[in-house]
């Protein structure tokens, strides 16, 4: 039975744990007594003979053993095995308490979805339920003493109210298999579950769904319970702490004593019939190994196994009222005492006021922030630019403002915005899509024009200057003025560059730069597009028309 002690270290205070100290139930003294007790009397008899028995050649014999001893003692590595050994032992019984199944979810879920009030209504609630726990008994009946103690045979299950006698003949009448056949019962669930789909007792066929959903996860969680008793840690491993723990304290036994030799080494200043420091050095190791033989099977009789027997008591009372009595109960429905409030103040007994607490609202909820660094504005980004690109592009910029080809607004927009502005100007008459080229034109466009882009063009005939960006920083949309519009691929440059015996374009560029137009075939007002840059044009309504 499991011995539980949280009401004792409720809240810290001075001395903390040791007030556990003082308990017998449960307690490493308990476990320990005898192996301490044993230690001791082996201890204090060796130290006798030592001292009273043995002739002046037998105590020097005895203190080259107690040399070879204690040498041995300091070499083993004890507590790196026993802490590695405790702590897969501890995570293992852990894992196997989570996988004991709980029917609470399943019962909910059964008395939702399975309809009638009437005794075939409740037959069958009761029945799916009972099904369940039968499962689970048939299971602990194959891996816990206390569950077999309690059920040695299936009639005392039937005795029990699990199984009925019809039910009894069919589980004896299975073939002989060499195999646990505690999964019998689940199919017998899933056959009833069935009948009551088809009687209309469960109308919805999502009701079935979540039935099935719990009911698989009850039957795996059986079937970790059967895996965990099957497959046990390496006995090598076991055996290897065990032989470890037990070798230290023998040789302990001898290697600790007390001699009165010529040899300063294994002389102490105080002479001492109980070795004080390696009882307690005892109590931790010896201790850890006891702990681990308990939490090894929590499916036993030790003091920190599981109840099992008491789970299978709760798990029926509460199936059966759930899906049964309060599955019947209609509870009016009225309105809660702060329906009318806004503010709702819940009260607390005088015992209990100590306890409430200012609520945490955040660390840096009252972190007070200056008034002048609260207005907000876009911080202007700066991206990284290739090295072995800047040139040109500066360059490629320089010539353009030279040349005159810069609109006279565009100081404003730069210092408005923070951008880079390239100019692009077209004086061909002729139409052209969204990336360049003629469109229905019966006369070839001019050299270079497939290798830019025309972003926007006015209804006359005389082209219009166009202001190419490339955005470093996100303007405000909220004028109106400004739109944005990103590239798209096409071929209208290919067949551009094809009617005028330009240079191909290189396979891993993706936007068309001047180097792909040969000497003497560029726009003067062109400028390269750096490889892999994203450009956006920033073009106004006015200009913007079928881009």
């Amino acid at each position: 039975m499991t011995v539980s002690y949280q009401s004792k270290v409720s809240s810290s205070s001075s001395g903390g744990f040791t007030k556990l100290l003082f308990l017998w139930r449960g307690s490493l003294y308990q476990v320990l007594y005898r192996e301490l007790l044993l230690f001791m009397v082996a201890f204090v008899i060796i130290s006798a003979l030592y001292r009273n028995a043995f002739t002046d050649a037998q105590k020097e014999i005895f203190e080259k053993i107690v040399r070879y001893c204690d040498a041995f003692i300091s070499q083993l590595p004890l507590s790196f095995i026993l802490g590695f050994y405790v702590t897969y032992v501890a995570k293992r019984w852990w894992n196997q308490y989570l996988a004991i199944p709980w029917p609470d979810r399943a019962m909910h879920v059964i008395s939702m979805y399975v309809e009638g009030n009437d005794d075939y209504g409740c037959m069958i609630r009761r029945s799916l339920m009972r099904y369940l726990i039968l499962t689970l008994i048939l299971v602990l009946r194959s891996i816990s003493s206390p569950v077999k103690k309690r059920f040695p045979t299936l009639e005392h299950v039937a005795e029990s109210g699990y199984m009925t006698a019809d039910e009894i003949e069919v589980f004896y009448s299975l073939p002989k298999v060499e195999f646990n056949t505690y999964w019998v019962p689940c199919t017998w669930f899933i056959s009833l579950l069935k009948e009551a789909r088809k009687s209309k007792r469960i109308e919805d066929s999502e009701g079935v769904k979540l039935i099935m959903q719990e009911f698989i996860d009850f039957r795996s969680k059986c079937g970790f319970l059967w895996s965990y008793d099957w497959i046990s840690i390496p006995l090598a491993y076991t055996q290897v702490v065990t032989i470890a723990t037990y070798s230290f304290f023998i040789t302990a036994v001898v290697g600790r004593q007390y001699v009165e030799g010529s040899n300063k080494m294994l002389q102490t200043e105080l002479d001492v019939y109980i070795p004080v420091f390696t009882i307690v050095q005892f109590l931790f190791f010896m201790g850890l190994l006891k702990v681990a033989e308990q939490l090894i099977n929590p499916f036993g009789d030790d003091e920190e196994d599981f109840e099992l027997n008491y789970l299978i008591d709760r798990h029926t009372k509460a199936a059966y009222l759930a899906v049964d009595y309060l599955a019947k109960i209609k509870i009016p429905l009225v309105k809660d005492i702060y329906f009318n409030e806004l503010e709702v103040s819940i009260p607390y007994t005088s015992a209990s006021v100590p306890s409430k607490k200012k609520s945490h609202r955040g660390s840096v909820h009252h972190m007070p922030v200056p008034e002048d660094k609260h207005m907000m504005f876009l911080p202007e980004i700066i991206e990284e630019v290739d090295p072995d690109r800047s040139r040109s592009r500066r360059t490629s910029m320089c010539s353009t403002k030279s040349e005159g080809k810069i609109k006279p607004n565009r100081d404003k927009f730069n210092d408005s915005f923070g951008i880079m502005q390239v100019v692009q100007q077209r004086t061909t008459s002729n139409g052209c899509g969204e990336v360049g080229g003629g469109q229905n034109s019966s006369a070839p466009a001019k050299r270079g024009g497939g290798g830019f882009r025309q972003l926007a063009q006015r209804k006359s005939d005389a082209a219009q200057p166009v202001v190419l960006v490339s955005m470093t920083r996100r303007p405000s949309y909220n004028s109106g003025q400004w739109k944005p519009f990103k590239w798209k691929s096409s071929d209208c440059g290919e067949q551009r560059r094809a009617s005028i015996g330009g240079g191909g374009r290189h396979p891993e560029q993706h936007q068309q730069t001047d180097v792909d137009l040969q000497k003497g075939d560029r726009p003067e007002a062109a400028t390269v597009v750096p490889e892999g840059r994203v450009n956006v044009a920033f073009v106004p309504d006015r200009l913007q028309h079928d881009v």
